[in-house]
């Protein structure tokens, strides 16, 4: 058929003819290429995109009230203020002797103890802190009677002062926890420890009569799923009133706590603690509220967030074993509101 056209054709039309031939098969020749070749904008939906993946957002330890008596390690945020309110009665069962024994309390006696702490953060990573308590001791059937036979009493009134602060040395990491060192005054005597009367049988002690300087530090670390806090502090009183009659004397002693949370919810955590002082030389006071002696006790405890400023923490410390100190069982309460 094509030799056909070329002899009806002239010159001409020969060329005419090679030429749409030509076009012909180059556009056979061309499409299956471009039919393998996808538009443009498909291509950059389909290509994975290049470099580092994106970094997976870390995840966050949960809400908590925190310890109560246990002390903290983060700092409270910068310009913020918290206010933490205390009630506790303390029941004594009985005494520790020097070894380690429990024997007799020689009467009933009971202490309420109210401290209100107030916290501020007046600059990054710092914290400061005041504890203003309110005491009151009282006794009955006592074994042995006061001067003029008292066999009960009651004394109430502020106990010592504490002021601390605490800055954080360094964040927690993924393996080294939180660690906050710790300074200031664990007690600034302003409770009533000199000149006891004979007639109040103790129960007008309600400080130590020291002003007792504390350093140490704070760890806090989150082991998923607990929450876990130390301190490790070092207590040095100084007697201010070592020369009157009938005082309360305080020694050295170093304080080692322990607490961890466990969330339960959104709303609840559980909460224990062990709580200790440690000292190294003998002490003798009267019965009241006092400088602890070498004491080791656990506090199981529940914490509830009841918004996102107020939490409500109840528990009940439990003293397991001392020496040369009183024994006491103490239910508590404590509410905390940040501002």
């Amino acid at each position: 058929m094509i030799r056909h056209l070329l002899k009806v054709c002239g010159i001409k039309g020969k060329v005419l003819v090679y030429l749409a031939l030509l076009s012909f098969l180059g556009g056979l020749a061309a499409e299956p290429a471009l039919a393998q070749a996808p538009a443009g904008p498909q291509v950059l939906l389909e290509k994975p995109v290049e470099g580092a993946p994106p970094q997976e957002k870390k995840e966050e330890a949960p809400t908590t009230c925190g310890p109560i008596c246990c002390d903290t390690c983060v700092p409270i945020e910068t310009g913020h203020v918290s206010l933490s309110v205390l009630w506790a009665l303390s029941f004594y069962p009985g005494s520790f002797s020097q070894n380690w024994r429990t024997v007799t309390a020689g009467g009933n006696f009971h202490t309420f103890y109210m401290p209100v702490k107030v916290t501020y953060g007046p600059t990054k990573n710092m914290e400061v802190y005041l504890i203003a308590p309110f005491i009151n001791n009282w006794a009955s059937d006592v074994n042995v009677p006061g001067p003029n036979g008292e066999t009960s009493a009651s004394y109430a009134g502020i106990g010592d002062l504490t002021l601390m602060g605490k800055y954080n040395l360094l964040p927690e990491g993924d393996v080294m926890p939180a660690v906050s060192a710790v300074a200031g005054f664990a007690s600034i005597p302003t409770g009533h420890a000199s000149h006891l009367n004979p007639a109040l049988l103790g129960q007008d002690a309600i400080g130590t009569g020291a002003l007792t300087f504390t350093t140490g530090v704070n760890l806090y670390k989150w082991l998923k799923p607990f929450l876990v806090y130390s301190n490790i502090w070092i207590n040095s009183p100084v007697n201010i009133y070592q020369n009157s009659p009938n005082n309360v004397v305080s020694r050295e002693y170093i304080t080692f706590n322990l607490a961890a949370e466990y969330p339960l919810s959104s709303k609840f955590v559980a909460l224990l603690e062990f709580y200790s002082n440690w000292t190294w030389s003998n002490i003798y006071t009267p019965q009241g509220y006092q400088t602890p002696e070498t004491l080791l006790g656990i506090l199981p405890g529940l914490e509830f967030l009841a918004t996102e400023k107020l939490s409500l923490e109840a528990g009940a410390s439990l003293d397991l074993a001392g020496k040369n100190g009183v024994k006491k069982y103490t239910p508590m309460l404590m509410a905390s509101y940040s501002f």
